[in-house]
């Protein structure tokens, strides 16, 4: 998410940084004012249904064991995530 940020600084960021995941413009600060982001970098990991289950503020390892058993277990056994 990017906050206040112009569209095409975050395009051009994206682009450059070669990341290819989905990136919400929050150019008026509305989406971070709903989830009472107080800082940056901050994460959200959301269910199926929409629910908010895991955040954290600052740096996380999204690659270490516990957030890939949070996961794994937000799938469901059948549909576990691809690394790589």
């Amino acid at each position: 998410m990017n906050i206040a940020e112009p569209a095409d600084r975050v395009k051009r960021y994206l682009v450059e940084h070669k990341l290819t995941f989905p990136s919400l413009l929050d150019g008026d600060s509305s989406v971070s004012t709903l989830y009472g982001v107080r800082g940056t970098p901050t994460r959200f990991l959301i269910d199926r249904k929409g629910k908010v289950v895991a955040g954290s503020v600052g740096p996380r390892d999204w690659a270490s064991a516990e957030a890939q058993k949070l996961i794994e277990n937000l799938l469901g056994a059948d549909e576990k995530p691809r690394h790589g």
